[in-house]
């Protein structure tokens, strides 16, 4: 006895085609989108953060200068041991303060910058095989899935070409004498 074949459904085989060519495009624009803003990230240290850092260093240095200069100016000729003015003299601490800040975030933003390029290299080392995979083998599963559903649809169709037998053996002999 000749049975159908029992194939739940070949249309939710080919329904899930999309769904992995959808994941394969959202994958990679997901790399793609991470390595970017990683990578942008690292441009505006090296080439924004850190020149504006070293301007403003020189542009306190400057400021330093001239609160020793205006200090010394100020200070009184007439005493044995001329003192500068208190408001001069915390005016000079604070500018090398301002320095001494500006210097630790340059130091800052330069070690940042090394392990940020340091770390970017790690990820594009880690995702290049996911990148690979996306790029390459999910394309295969889909090729693969369109295969499966075409051999599953033929399958399916087996009892539908065969001829149809009787149901008995008894009624076939019984027509030849």
């Amino acid at each position: 006895m000749v049975e159908r074949a029992s194939v739940g459904s070949v249309e939710a085989l080919r329904q899930f085609q999309p769904a992995v060519v959808k994941f394969a495009e959202l994958s990679q624009a997901a790399i793609s989108s991470a390595e970017v803003s990683a990578r942008r990230t690292l441009d505006w240290i090296v080439r924004e953060r850190r020149p504006t850092l070293q301007r403003e260093i020189r542009r306190l240095q400057e400021e330093l200068t001239r609160s020793r200069t205006r200090m010394i100016s100020r200070a009184d000729p007439i005493q044995d041991n001329p003192l500068p003015k208190v408001d001069d003299r915390l005016a000079l601490e604070a500018a090398k303060r301002r320095i001494r800040a500006a210097e630790e975030q340059l130091e800052h933003t330069r070690r940042w910058a090394r392990q940020l390029e340091r770390a970017l290299d790690e990820y594009r080392g880690a995702v290049s095989q996911l990148g690979w995979f996306v790029r390459g083998e999910l394309a295969n599963a889909v090729g693969a899935l369109e295969r499966m559903g075409d051999i599953l649809e033929t399958y399916s169709q087996i009892g539908d070409r065969r001829p149809s037998r009787p149901a008995s053996g008894d009624e076939a002999e019984g027509a030849t004498p």
